[in-house]
C-alpha cells in the first residue's frame, strides 16, 4: 500500500479547484457519520478532523456520531440498516469489521450491505515498549519472550481486533509464543503500559505517536512494508528480522454507505472526500496528527477490500 501524504500535496496543483458533480437536491442537509467505536481512538481522531474540513467540498456540515460496542459490531450493524439516501455514512474499518463477519454467529451483516465511497488513511501498528524500560531495542525484547515463552506480558486491542490478527501473525511468522492481554482499545492498552502493567504493547500509530513525540513512549519498530512517514527512525519489523512479516493487522479506514445509494449521490459523497484528500490544511492536520493519507476512489477502494479479505481469511485462524 503507498503512503500518500506527500503526494497529495502535489495534487492540490492540479485539480483542486474543480468541485465535486453535485446530485439533484443533495445534499439539503447535513451528513452523519457513524463511527462503529468510542470517542479517542484512532477511527474518531479521523473522522472528526475530516469533520473539520469537509464542509466546503460536502455542500453540508458532517457530523459524527459515535455508536460503539461489541467491537465495532453494533455500529457496523446500525450502518448496514441505515436508510440508504446517503445522508447516512460511516468509517469503514479493517480488517476489523470482517472479523466481525467471520468470526461471529448471527452478524447482520456482509461485505456486500456497504458501498464503498473513498479510502482515507493507512494506519500500521507500532511495537512498543515504556521509554523508561529496560528493553531498549527489538533485540531485547525478542530475547526476552524466547527465553519466557508464553509470559511476557503484551497489551493490544482485542480480543478479536486488527491489532489481535497482528500479534497472532507476528507469533506465528517469528516462532514466538507471547502473552497477548486484551485492553478496549489503543487508548487503555497505552495507559496500561505507561503504568508498566505489561512489558510492551502494540498500539496504531496514530494513537501511539503522542507518547513516542512526549517521550514516554519508545517505538521499537512498525508493522507495515515502510517506514512510517512521520517516525521515520523506527525501523520495520521485516528489516528487524530479515523475515517477511505481514502487516495484517494494519487499520485501513475508508467512508462508505449503505448500499444501495444512487450513484449520483455515491459520485458526489466521492468527489468531496478526494477533494478533501487535496485540501493543504487537512493534509497538514493529517501530518500533525500522524495520519498516513492513502485516498482511493470508490473502485479502486473496493479491490483494497477484496484483498483485505482474504488475508484476514488467511490469518485468523491463528487467532486464539
Amino acid at each position: 500500500m503507498k503512503i500518500m501524504n506527500k503526494i497529495m500535496a502535489g495534487l492540490l496543483l492540479a485539480g483542486a479547484s474543480a468541485m465535486p458533480v453535485m446530485a439533484a437536491d443533495f445534499p439539503e442537509k447535513p451528513v452523519t457519520m457513524i463511527v462503529a467505536y468510542s470517542p479517542g481512538g484512532g477511527n474518531d481522531t479521523v473522522a472528526r478532523l475530516m469533520a473539520q474540513h469537509i464542509e466546503p467540498y460536502l455542500g453540508t456540515r458532517m457530523v459524527v456520531e459515535n455508536q460503539a460496542g461489541a467491537g465495532g459490531q453494533v455500529g457496523f450493524t446500525r450502518l448496514a440498516r441505515a436508510k440508504n439516501d446517503g445522508y447516512t455514512i460511516g468509517l469503514l474499518s479493517a480488517p476489523s469489521i470482517f472479523m466481525i463477519e467471520l468470526l461471529r454467529e448471527g452478524v447482520a451483516f456482509s461485505q456486500d450491505d456497504f458501498q464503498p465511497i473513498a479510502n482515507i488513511q493507512s494506519d500500521p501498528i507500532l511495537l512498543t515498549v515504556n521509554a523508561d524500560s529496560d528493553l531498549t531495542d527489538f533485540a531485547a525484547l525478542k530475547a526476552e519472550i524466547e527465553s519466557k515463552p508464553g509470559s511476557v506480558n503484551i497489551a493490544g486491542d482485542g480480543p478479536q481486533s486488527n491489532v489481535h490478527l497482528q500479534a497472532a501473525a507476528f507469533e506465528k511468522t517469528l516462532g514466538l509464543d507471547i502473552n497477548f492481554v486484551s485492553y478496549a482499545g489503543s487508548g487503555p492498552s497505552a495507559t496500561a503500559l505507561l503504568g508498566n502493567e505489561v512489558r510492551a504493547a502494540l498500539l496504531t500509530t496514530s494513537s501511539a505517536l503522542q507518547f513516542v513525540n512526549a517521550g514516554k513512549v519508545r517505538a521499537l519498530g512498525v508493522f507495515s512494508p515502510e517506514r512510517h512517514p512521520s517516525l521515520p527512525d523506527v525501523p520495520t519489523i521485516s528489516e528487524l528480522t530479515g523475515e517477511n512479516m505481514p502487516g495484517v493487522g494494519t487499520a485501513i479506514r475508508g467512508v462508505v454507505s449503505p448500499a444501495g445509494v444512487d450513484a449520483d449521490r455515491v459520485a458526489h459523497l466521492s468527489g468531496a472526500f478526494e477533494q478533501l484528500l487535496q485540501d493543504e490544511a487537512f493534509i497538514a492536520a493529517a501530518d500533525n496528527a500522524g495520519i498516513v493519507l492513502t485516498y482511493m476512489g470508490a473502485e479502486e477502494f473496493a479491490g483494497l477490500l477484496d484483498e483485505t479479505m482474504a488475508d484476514t481469511r488467511q490469518f485468523i485462524t491463528l487467532m486464539e
